[in-house]
């Protein structure tokens, strides 16, 4: 992830978005693109580009800084800006109230869907570091190991920890055990064909993938959120509303997305 652009509309959600990612940026040794998405464009945005990346300090100068403006239509020109050598997006999301649940739907949820790279959603207040304890949950997806690969590459040089999750539905003690196999067989196989040992593995019943989820999140020790998001029929869509999309708007620390 050496190329990361982040979208600013100089509130306070993408201030979150910027310094956390700046954090992220210096420990990978990244560049960032900062994006503004106006309509119509103003000229004095480039000056607040340049002020906002000027008040990040010293403690950044060395990551490398780009600054783009463009006029369109938000979700369209983040896509598209993304397809130009982006690794990540990465995007400061609201908050928790109604208003905002709707207006992250309409640009976040979407971005997510389409992207042709990971999605970073960095919740409003978020404070700036670099994650340690990375929890991926996963349903073995043939998808998710590549994403994998990603992850295991950025985990390296943040020398943090990976727990692969799954939540089952299975109650019963022999199903349980089936599927402590499939996810020990998962994360070592992972181990090993990245030569990365500081990987983990959790199992968690609930009917509910969101309250499993959201039961694994209670631990203190995970500070950023890993997840898959596929293309689905618009009967999934309408009857299966994606879980990473409802992660995006109710976690409470950084979701990354990935689509595959």
């Amino acid at each position: 992830m050496q190329n990361i652009l982040v979208p600013v509309d100089f509130s306070d959600a993408s201030d979150t978005a910027l310094k956390y990612t700046a954090e992220l940026a210096r420990c990978l040794n990244a560049t960032i693109t900062l994006l503004h998405v106006h309509v119509p464009p103003k000229q004095n945005n480039h000056e607040k580009l340049k002020t906002l990346k000027n008040s990040l300090g010293d403690r950044y100068s060395s990551v490398k800084f780009e600054l783009r403006i463009e006029s369109g239509a938000i979700a369209d020109i983040i896509l598209s800006e993304a397809k130009k050598g982006i690794d990540l997006i990465a995007m400061g999301t609201q908050g928790l109230s109604s208003l905002e649940k709707i207006l992250l739907g309409t640009n976040t949820a979407e971005i997510i869907d389409k992207a042709n790279c990971p999605v970073l959603a960095i919740p409003k207040g978020t404070k700036p570091y670099a994650p340690k304890g990375i929890l991926f949950a996963t349903d073995y997806a043939p998808g998710d190991w590549e994403s994998a690969k990603v992850l295991t590459d950025m985990a390296r040089t943040l020398d943090a920890t990976i727990t692969y999750l799954h939540v089952t539905r299975a109650d019963d003690e022999d199903e349980l055990d089936e599927e402590r196999t499939q996810i020990d067989e998962f994360t070592s196989e992972i181990k090993r064909s990245t030569d990365f040992d500081r990987i983990k593995s959790r199992i968690i019943s609930d009917n509910n993938v969101i309250m499993g989820l959201d039961s694994a999140l209670q631990d203190s020790g995970v500070d950023l959120l890993c997840l898959s998001t596929r293309k689905r029929t618009l009967l999934e869509k309408l009857y299966n509303p994606s879980v990473t999309r409802r992660m995006a708007i109710y976690t409470q620390i950084p979701l990354l997305a990935f689509r595959v």
